[in-house]
């Protein structure tokens, strides 16, 4: 593999990618590959019946599916191929691989994936910019095309989907798990300038200065059907912010929400105002420990849309 791919950028006590440098704005330290999911002590494969103890993303998105880890209607006893775009610490395509070990999964990031446990057969990690043209030799085309949380990065949706859709086998299906900028209370009377709503303002500012749209996940069913994409369908989940809500599982997901927010708080928000809204390091920090006191306040009913 090239120096350049597997060498890190550190800059403001995180560690970053050094390939396609200032594409993403998340880290990919400890810190960060933790939130995401691949933990020290998580349990081997397969993870059908996780404990969801501790609050990572990956986890949050099971409660979310209902322990599915998509919805397209693929699988089954048929093997499939599967491209799981921006793979993060990688879990979500482990576990694809561990739950349909006939199929084959490629799983594709900016950084160099390094699971704590052995990585099947049928799964494959590739170091490589979703952005840029797509080269997997002998990998698709694909069944599935999967990808989550990409909006710290994601410059360009319209030609992704392009590319998704020009990668797929006839008849595939492509799914996007995706956040909007900027997020807001279910209450009416929450004034827009708390520290959490205004924390998601302006990261959704630093994000356009930078070239990318926080919000574009609420134009995604135009995007796809100008592509070419067929059947679309739309689903909005609310993730509360905080174990508010009275339903159950809607209590859980927003308890780990918080949880996971708070962890990645300040991957989210150092970048993207120091080098877009000129924020001094100290001052993203000062910022960070007020919105972590702010969005857990349950009378503020904090709420994002993914």
């Amino acid at each position: 593999m090239a120096t350049e791919k597997i060498d890190y950028r550190y800059e403001n006590g995180r560690r970053f990618h050094s390939f396609h440098e200032g594409a993403y704005y998340m880290p990919n330290d400890e810190i960060e590959v933790s939130r995401l999911g691949m933990l020290s002590n998580y349990p081997p494969w397969p993870c059908s019946s996780v404990d969801l103890s501790e609050d990572t993303q990956h986890q949050i998105w099971l409660v979310t599916l209902d322990n599915a880890i998509f919805r397209a209607p693929v699988g089954g006893s048929k093997p499939i191929s599967v491209l799981d775009v921006g793979t993060g610490s990688g879990i979500w395509a482990l576990e694809c691989a561990s739950r349909f070990p006939d199929s084959h999964v490629l799983g594709i990031d900016l950084s160099p994936v390094k699971p704590n446990y052995p990585v099947p057969e049928n799964c494959d990690f590739l170091v490589h910019d979703a952005e840029a043209e797509w080269e997997f030799g002998d990998a698709g085309p694909f069944d599935l095309i999967h990808a989550r949380m990409l909006v710290q990065g994601m410059r360009d949706w319209r030609a992704y989907f392009r590319r998704c859709y020009d990668h797929l086998k006839p008849g595939g299906w492509m799914e996007v798990h995706e956040l909007a900028y900027p997020m807001h209370s279910v209450d009416p009377s929450v004034p827009s300038d708390t520290p959490f709503l205004r924390w998601s303002q302006l990261v959704h500012e630093g994000l356009a200065k930078g070239g990318i749209n926080g919000g574009a996940a609420r134009d995604f069913t135009g995007m796809l059907e100008e592509a070419g994409f067929e059947e679309v369908v739309e689903e909005i989940i609310p993730w509360a912010v905080g174990p508010w809500p009275q339903d159950e599982k809607a209590k859980r997901i927003g308890a780990m929400g918080a949880t996971n927010l708070h962890d990645g708080l300040q991957g989210y928000t150092m970048e993207v105002l120091t080098k877009n809204l000129e924020w001094t390091r100290e001052e993203v920090n000062g910022f960070v420990e007020e919105i972590k006191k702010d969005m857990v306040d349950p009378t503020k009913k904090y709420e994002m849309d993914m």
